[in-house]
């Protein structure tokens, strides 16, 4: 995943970038466990254009409702998030990662995952393709782990389709 991150980094400086204020909900499930699920809604507000091609274009706020398997059967976790956003527009669709941090609801300890910490790192890289003016589905790869801050540091990958809506002034 680090080198996708990282071709992706190379890719993103080669367009101009087109940041307007984004709403965006997205479907994911966990690669490893079939049985996490989440749905996140988030709004990305745009960043002032810069040259330089390190800067995110948007930074985004949202919320995820998370269904893990538990000792006790199937159970519901939250998240609040805020995510640094670096998205290229195409004139096909975007080429897009970020970074941010995530406060869940309650850890995660299952068989299949091990989250032991509220609060997370989130990075993910994705590609989408327009559907119509300011419409646009994607699919990204996010990994969410705490960077060793609490071990074990299992952490979790997700595999999401999103689509974002933007808001052109």
């Amino acid at each position: 995943m680090t080198r996708l991150f990282f071709f992706l980094s190379l890719l993103l400086p080669l367009a101009s970038s087109a940041a307007d204020r984004q709403w965006m909900a997205a479907f994911g499930r966990a690669t490893e466990s079939q049985e996490t699920d989440i749905v996140r809604l988030a709004y990305r507000h745009p960043l002032r254009d810069s040259e330089a091609w390190w800067r995110p274009t948007h930074v985004q706020f949202g919320g995820s409702l998370w269904q893990v398997p538990d000792i006790r059967g199937r159970t519901r976790r939250f998240d609040l998030n805020a995510t640094a956003i670096w998205r290229s527009e195409r004139p096909w669709g975007y080429l897009e990662a970020g970074f941010g941090g995530y406060l869940l609801s309650k850890t995660i300890n299952n068989p299949d995952t091990r989250v032991p910490s509220a609060f997370e790192f989130g990075s993910h890289i994705g590609i989408g393709f327009s559907l119509a003016k300011n419409h646009a589905v994607g699919v990204a790869l996010q990994h969410l782990s705490n960077a060793g801050l609490k071990q074990p540091n299992g952490g979790i990958d997700l595999l999401i389709v999103q689509y974002t809506f933007a808001l052109r002034d």
